[in-house]
């Protein structure tokens, strides 16, 4: 790191042991508006499962700016023609991914993503934030231009399409295997005290090789040999989102903080975010958006608990939803059992989303289609380092595991009640449960 850009300044950290910044870096951090993410927390109300994920989106950025730079690194070593070699070109393009991954968070809402729908309005993420703010507040602009770089490329990188001389820096902060991910697997698993998130870090930041698309668009491919590490990364991933953000209890709090949220806006209570969204336009008062944090939600909170309000005593962690129904399983009668109970609790009177709640999601291992990823291009490429990085197929190609589970993802379908409506549900939830052994009996008796 120290060849291209001489950072100075360095910061103790349990997962890199060391998470280094420029001067410039440094006064970014060094903002209201980036300091705010100190009050901002990674997992939102996770620590109401796991007690230590007390971290905040301040130290997830500052780790993903040393993330994107080792994996950058990486790159470098194994394509030392990238860019031409030309020494100010490299500097300038680890500067820009640099600076994209210690901004890209830092137009997030409080309490993680449970709050966008709201005070978004749904038309608008944190990376439109984000990228608002890159671009339009001086104190971080300004910092920006001094290094010789224009705000717009830094916020391409997090959304929209880049210059196509910067298309291939995109990779490092928005893809499937980019800094972002690298680093908050590692250090949510490390602050839960969970070992589903963890990989071989050192191995796949290795991983990649440099490549022209159909379009002689330069693009990540995966070198042969490191396959395991990807394989390894993307099921670390996948076992971390199923004991972490989806666990039943986690997941029962973020449906309450939605729920509230709502309730909040019904009331005409939502707190002051500084945030104004007009049809497609954004403007921020950043006086008050750089106060909009997890605390100013929790005033409120507070407020709201001695009223009564139920679902503020659930933040509060007076009290929770109880899950009565939770299968990860995948077949149809699971699916039945799940629009059965729905329907039941519907007819004995309890209401969704107040006496009772429904989640289902999808979970898979990786988002990588036979022909295109999440992203809308081509899957990942995987090429031979003994045949000169001779392109050899995709990484479905090549990974049985990852073909085996792409068949069989995993669906998550739960419902939960609210502890005012578990006496009213409780004759319900023991017919639905004769009729399951019922039918459990039956299948056996079957074979």
């Amino acid at each position: 790191m120290q060849q291209l850009l001489n950072p100075t300044h360095r910061i103790r950290d349990p997962i890199y042991g060391y998470i280094w910044l420029t001067d410039t870096e440094l006064e970014l951090v060094d903002t209201p508006v980036f300091q705010r993410l100190r009050r901002i927390n990674q997992l939102a109300l996770t620590k109401y499962v796991y007690p230590t994920a007390e971290h905040s989106r301040f130290v997830h950025s500052l780790g993903v700016v040393q993330a994107a730079t080792n994996i950058f690194y990486e790159v470098l070593r194994f394509n030392p023609d990238i860019f031409n070699n030309d020494a100010q070109e490299l500097q300038k393009h680890l500067q820009i991914v640099r600076f994209a991954a210690l901004l890209h968070d830092i137009g997030h809402m409080p309490f993680s993503h449970a709050a966008e729908q709201v005070f978004l309005d749904g038309n608008f993420t944190h990376e439109d934030i984000s990228k608002y703010i890159i671009q339009n507040n001086p104190s971080i602009s300004n910092k920006i231009k001094k290094d010789g770089i224009k705000p717009q490329i830094v916020a391409s990188l997090l959304k929209g399409k880049p210059l196509k001389e910067y298309s291939l820096l995109k990779k490092f902060i928005s893809g499937e295997f980019d800094a972002d991910r690298a680093d908050f697997l590692l250090r949510d698993s490390y602050f839960c005290g969970v070992k589903y998130g963890e990989y071989d870090y050192i191995r796949y930041a290795g991983s990649f090789r440099i490549i022209p698309d159909k379009d002689r668009q330069a693009v990540f491919a995966i070198e042969k040999g490191n396959l395991h590490a990807v394989e390894a990364f993307l099921l670390a991933r996948y076992h971390y989102y199923l004991q972490v953000p989806f666990h039943r209890t986690r997941r029962g709090f973020d449906i309450v903080l939605e729920r509230y949220f709502n309730d909040l806006r019904e009331r005409g209570k939502l707190p002051e975010s500084g945030i104004k969204i007009d049809n497609s336009n954004i403007d921020i008062d950043f006086d008050r958006f750089q106060f909009f944090d997890d605390y100013t939600v929790f005033e409120q909170i507070k407020k709201d608990v001695v009223k009564g309000n139920p679902w503020a005593l659930i933040l509060m962690r007076q009290d929770r939803l109880h899950p009565v129904f939770d299968t990860e399983r995948n077949d149809k009668g699971n699916e039945n059992d799940f629009y059965d109970l729905q329907e039941r609790f519907a007819k004995h009177g309890l209401k969704e989303n107040q006496d009772f709640f429904c989640f289902s999601k999808k979970v898979e291992v990786h988002k990588i289609l036979e022909n295109s990823d999440e992203m809308g291009e081509g899957s990942y490429a995987v090429v031979d380092k003994a045949e000169d990085n001779k392109l050899i197929g995709t990484i479905l190609d090549h990974s049985s595991l990852l073909i085996s589970t792409k068949k069989n993802p995993a669906y998550i379908r739960r419902i939960y009640l609210t502890s005012s409506a578990r006496e009213k549900a409780k004759q319900v939830l023991v017919q639905f449960r004769k009729n399951l052994n019922a039918r459990e009996k039956r299948k056996k008796g079957g074979k």
